[in-house]
């Protein structure tokens, strides 16, 4: 596999020997373009990621207070016995809603 990317470096080494020099300008011109655009595109795509990862801490963070909130409303339930054994497991404990 070496041998396969030297002899394909050196054979565009020789096509660009043989290019004039405006081609090998335009050539170069091209690649610094080229290296513009994906510099500017990734700042766009940073820009979004950013937007989103904000978007998405915020939502994290309304749920959570939701599920909080939902959490601590339910917590005024007298607990009463285990839905298949009958059993109350908690008997031993205060009551939380008194």
């Amino acid at each position: 596999m070496k041998r396969i990317v030297t002899t394909a470096i050196a054979l565009a080494t020789l096509s660009l020997a043989a290019c004039s020099q405006e081609t090998q300008d335009d050539a170069a011109r091209t690649a610094d373009l080229a290296g513009d655009d994906i510099e500017a595109n990734a700042a766009v795509v940073g820009e979004v990621l950013e937007d989103g990862a904000k978007k998405a801490a915020g939502a994290v963070s309304e749920g959570a207070a939701n599920l909080e909130r939902n959490i601590e409303e339910g917590d005024t339930e007298t607990p009463g016995p285990a839905p298949i054994t009958g059993q109350d497991l908690n008997e031993d404990r205060e009551d939380p809603a008194g």
